[in-house]
């Protein structure tokens, strides 16, 4: 009987495991997401990124503006906006997505743009754009307005990268601080110890003479 009922929670444990979600969101800042399958994907912001911990299907849900880096695969890697979705293989592009239209532009490689029953190949240096009730999917030269953004989370992370360096820097030197501290007081202990057994040596010798 107990291993019947260990037995159906470890099922249920590994079916929530299975559909457990992971949601990333953005305010006033940007995210940096390294999926399970090793693709990445930059958050702009206000924007969100959903996706299933698994990752078995290599699906990913977006709200707002990423940029991704899509690891090389022989599953497709699909992201699904407000409108429509894009699937690929291995590429790197940015989305746009919010319930009014939605917007792919390819920096690498090539994609594939699905709105209902319109679908657009795109491949670098192009973008695709839709928007709700239209009847075609627009097509055009990619603009890289995602490039303004994705510098300025660079300087932010290089920001981030050399305050943690420089907190680090300052750790070490307290810890090395602390450290001869600890070794002076060490030094001293050892010579009052020695001078205490020097005086017990003296009057144990006395005793014995």
């Amino acid at each position: 009987m107990q291993f019947k009922y260990v037995f159906s929670l470890l099922i249920f444990l590994v079916l929530v495991t299975a559909c457990s979600k992971e949601k990333i969101t953005t305010q006033d800042n940007y995210e940096v997401v390294v999926l399970p399958d090793g693709s990445i994907v930059f958050l702009n912001h206000y924007s969100e990124l959903e996706y299933i911990e698994a990752f078995n299907q290599r699906k990913v849900a977006i709200s707002g503006e990423c940029y991704f880096s899509v690891e090389p695969s022989d599953k497709s890697f699909t992201v699904t906006g407000k409108l429509g979705e894009v699937e690929v293989l291995g590429t790197e592009f940015s989305v746009k997505s919010n319930t009014e239209d939605m917007e792919v532009e390819v920096e690498e490689g090539q994609v594939k743009f699905n709105v209902e029953d319109m679908s657009k190949e795109i491949s670098g240096g192009l973008k695709a754009s839709y928007q709700k009730g239209e009847s075609a999917i627009e097509t055009g030269k990619a603009s890289n307005d995602f490039k303004k953004w994705m510098a300025k989370l660079r300087i932010e992370f290089k920001r981030l990268d050399k305050k943690l360096n420089d907190e680090a820097k300052g750790i070490e030197e307290e810890l090395n601080k602390k450290a001869k501290e600890i070794e002076k007081e060490a030094d001293k202990i050892g010579k009052e110890l020695e001078e205490v057994g020097d005086q017990i040596g003296k009057s144990l010798k006395k005793i014995a003479d």
